[in-house]
């Protein structure tokens, strides 16, 4: 069986339309014949019987239809029994006793496979002498089977290039983002008791659980996949909840932002440049989910390999690969109010340990901001996301982050602040038709002068879409010097630019 017809009818047994019978062609396949078709408990004829239904969700979740069922309360295919439940919980602990699951799903040194899953779930009925129906028992290996190697039942979610976020209401209720749009995915845990397990194991893997204590879980794996967690105690009536961020620029490189058409070669290089010549402090803005920490990782790979880089964040996800990186993570107080560390105080240690740039991985409050921009300001180049809606409004986020954290300073002094520590901001906003992040606008930050920050537009994206067209704003820089010792010549460059335009 190839990897895209497993991943068909693993899908097909979550999918609330397979019970009705629907096959991606029109067809309908009736119950009775499905398990007809699982007449043999063996390991090949359980794979045949999620092959018989599985095309029609892996269809239109490709397709993007959108039109998926879940949570409807009826029972479907993959939904469990109260047996069927007891017996995978006991098979799981089967499982659990002959392997590390934990090692196995974190490095592959251990190999579970369907044939180990069998036997478990076999020797649990034989000792409770009970017997289940071949679909039943399929159901039973396909969910251990997901759950013990991988993500679940959101494993083909996760193999979707085109899905970007995971949001998880409750263990019926499953809903995918390609972009900003969302779609129901009519996928469903087993039960609420295994999503809970689901959850936990998960966080087990980052070392961090969720309780009522400690409601709400921001962790990113080593991947770049990020997880929110939230306990179901403050989630009303539904939960808990589990958000996932995939990142889909796998490239982490100057051509993966080429290549994932998130800007055009000018102004990939234009950031690379300016990036290289560690002389321009940068704050990459845009909404949540648009891109900002991929595209700080992509302009990383400029830094030189002398220097030396620290990153300071809420929730480890650079992690730069760099021979002189180090990480200062932010920690909440305990259960008793005490331990914070806060960013602020991480960004002060920084000035201590010698660094050739500062990296914020984002400027949420007020004293952050205020300890990030005053080591710009002292000569510490650096980056920082922030969330914005254009790059004008960049700076005015900042002001009032400094004006919080600056309560008696007067907003002259504020600016002049901002305008000595910020020499670039680039903008980022997902488009909603193709959910392609992009380079919205680019602009750089000039003096304080009569009141007003000066600012110099440089690149605005006019056109989107498939082809979508970037305007040249200024054939001049304040960075022309370094822009031409890398070849780099704006005054060269036509009007208008687009995904295809050269660089001489």
């Amino acid at each position: 069986m190839t990897k895209e017809s497993e991943e068909d009818s693993i899908l097909g047994l979550f999918s609330t339309r397979a019970t009705q019978g629907q096959t991606s062609g029109g067809s309908s396949t009736s119950l009775p014949a499905a398990r007809a078709t699982a007449g043999n408990s063996s390991s090949t004829n359980l794979v045949s019987t999620r092959s018989s239904t599985g095309t029609a969700l892996h269809t239109d979740l490709n397709r993007g239809s959108g039109t998926f069922a879940g949570g409807t309360g009826t029972s479907t295919r993959g939904e469990l029994s109260a047996l069927a439940n007891s017996i995978l919980r006991e098979a799981r602990r089967e499982l659990g006793s002959d392997f590390d699951l934990q090692r196995a799903n974190e490095d592959g040194s251990q190999q579970i496979d369907e044939a180990d899953i069998v036997s478990a779930v076999d020797k649990v009925l034989r000792r409770r002498s009970e017997t289940l129906d071949d679909i039943e028992r399929a159901n039973i290996i396909i969910h251990l089977q997901k759950d013990i190697m991988g993500w679940g039942v959101l494993q083909p979610l996760i193999d979707n290039k085109e899905v970007t976020d995971i949001h998880v209401y409750d263990w019926r209720t499953v809903v995918l983002q390609r972009g900003k749009v969302s779609e129901s995915t009519g996928l469903h845990f087993p039960n609420h008791q295994a999503y809970v397990s689901f959850i936990d194991r998960l966080l087990l893997r980052l070392g961090k659980s969720l309780s009522t204590q400690q409601h709400t879980v921001d962790a990113a794996l080593g991947n770049g996949i990020r997880i929110c967690a939230v306990h179901e105690s403050v989630c009303g009536a539904r939960g808990p909840l589990l958000a996932i961020r995939v990142p889909r620029i796998r490239d982490v490189s100057l051509d993966g932002l080429i290549s994932y058409q998130v800007a055009p070669p000018l102004i990939v290089n234009y950031m690379a440049s300016l990036t290289r010549s560690g002389m321009a402090t940068m704050m990459v803005a845009g909404e949540t989910g648009t891109g900002k920490t991929t595209l700080i990782k992509c302009l990383a790979t400029q830094f030189g390999p002398d220097e030396s880089i620290i990153a300071v964040e809420d929730t480890p996800e650079l992690n730069f690969q760099h021979p002189y990186f180090r990480s200062l993570v932010s920690r909440p107080p305990n259960v008793e109010g005490i331990g914070e560390v806060t960013l602020q105080e991480h960004i002060k240690t920084t000035l201590r340990m010698t660094p050739t740039r500062v990296i914020l991985g984002e400027m949420r409050t007020p004293y952050a901001a205020e300890a990030f921009l005053e080591s710009a300001q002292t000569g510490h180049v650096g980056m920082s996301t922030i969330h914005a809606r254009n790059a004008r409004e960049t700076l005015v986020r900042l002001e009032s982050l400094l004006g919080r954290a600056q309560k008696s300073v007067s907003i002259d002094i504020i600016r002049q602040q901002i305008a000595l520590a910020i020499e670039t901001v680039v903008w980022l906003f997902r488009e909603k038709g193709t959910g392609k992040p992009r380079v919205g606008e680019i602009i750089e930050v000039g003096h304080f002068v009569e009141g007003v920050i000066q600012v110099r537009p440089m690149f605005t994206l006019v056109k989107t879409g498939k082809n979508p067209v970037w305007r040249v704003d200024s054939w001049t820089s304040a960075f022309d010097e370094i822009l031409a010792a890398d070849g780099i010549y704006l005054g060269d460059s036509p009007q208008e630019i687009t995904l295809s335009t050269a660089v001489d």
